[in-house]
């Protein structure tokens, strides 16, 4: 069988005797062989990653929440401070749906590398630990669940927020439209598709997720829900891998499809990019009617937005986009998660599966 006959490798392919015909595995577009078989590692690092990942699996029941239940029935949160809560966590809730959605529906059905599809099915289980920390999150503050659901159904209600989930759906939609055309992957893969999708949820999870956390963590400042923090600090460490093997996705498709990567591409990430600036933009309004709350104001977070803009083009070797040079909240590296990590008066003792989190 010729390169030119061979079938592109996916995982609803039927298995034949001998299948695997030494064609050349690709992460997207891949031909002549089973995708199933995890052997050889075509791609180390990517298996090294999902095994670290893997170790660092944690339970959000493993971090107490009385103190935040104390401060939230105590009504220690100002409303601005309660408002952009219930609006902080309803987003976030339903952006770590959407995440795992868009891998299964739209990007595992292309990916033709065993060790990526590995890696995304660890991540899903990620997403469905991050939705249930805010459940758990909601549970713990003493709120049933007519009140919990209230919160969570915030982002329906709120123009702002569903026009910013709307937008990454979108580009999930694109995928499966051009899916439903192909359902057996027999013409060659929709690249510029699926790379407007990776960079849409690039932008997702590297920006629009820190700049949630960001809100909580300025409350943690104030000494307002600082277990809330610590939870958020568990996710954004997630999040943190999840926008590092989206970005390796992207450059590796550059570099198996050099011709994908054109000038009418790089314009539409920077279009992503610009459009995210905008959504979130909105959101802040949204989020922090009042101005913004003690130590977060909306202009220094509309500051966070543009700096971390600009990284994100860096990150995928476009010119800088904004005049934002320098952190504007520089205070967020302290609510950063390492292996080993002293916050909120608080030491992370042991961090494997099977141990519980002990904080002093």
């Amino acid at each position: 069988m010729s390169k030119e006959q061979l079938i592109p490798a996916a995982s609803t392919s039927k298995i034949t005797v001998g299948g695997d015909s030494g064609g050349d595995v690709l992460l997207i577009g891949g031909k002549g062989y089973d995708v199933r078989q995890p052997l050889p590692v075509r791609f180390p690092l990517i298996r090294k990653k999902f095994l670290n990942t893997r170790s660092n699996f944690w339970l959000p029941n493993e971090i107490g929440m009385g103190d935040d239940k104390s401060q939230w029935l105590g009504g220690k949160l100002t409303d601005s401070e309660a408002w952009m809560f219930k609006l902080n966590i309803s987003y976030l809730t339903a952006s770590d749906n959407l995440v795992p959605d868009n891998l299964v529906n739209a990007i595992l059905p292309y990916i033709s590398c065993n060790e990526m599809r590995q890696y995304l099915r660890w991540q899903i289980a990620e997403e469905a630990n991050h939705i249930e920390s805010y459940l758990y999150i909601l549970e713990s503050l003493g709120l049933d669940e007519k009140s919990q659901g209230k919160i969570f159904k915030l982002y329906e209600e709120t123009p702002e927020l569903l026009k910013k989930l709307n937008w990454n759906i979108d580009y999930s939609n694109a995928l499966l439209e051009q899916k439903s055309r192909d359902p057996f992957n027999q013409s060659q893969p929709p690249i510029t598709l699926i790379l407007e999708n990776l960079i849409s949820y690039y932008i997702f999870e590297f920006l629009f997720f820190p700049l949630g956390f960001s809100q909580i963590f300025a409350l943690a400042r104030s000494g307002k829900l600082r277990q809330t923090a610590q939870q958020y600090s568990y996710i954004w460490r997630d999040e943190t891998n999840h926008s590092s093997n989206s970005l390796w996705m992207i450059k590796r498709i550059k570099r198996e499809h050099p011709n994908s990567w054109n000038d009418k591409m790089k314009e539409t990430a920077k279009s992503i990019i610009s459009y995210a600036v905008t959504l979130e933009d909105e959101y802040a309004r949204a989020s922090m009617p009042d101005g913004g709350i003690n130590g977060l104001s909306i202009s220094s977070y509309r500051k966070f937005i543009r700096f971390m803009a600009n990284r994100a083009a860096s990150a995928l070797e476009l010119e800088k986009m904004y005049t934002q040079d320098d952190h504007p909240l520089k205070w967020m590296s302290d609510y950063e998660m390492n292996h080993e990590t002293n916050f909120f008066e608080g030491r992370v003792k042991e961090y494997q599966t099977g141990v519980i989190l002990t904080w002093e």
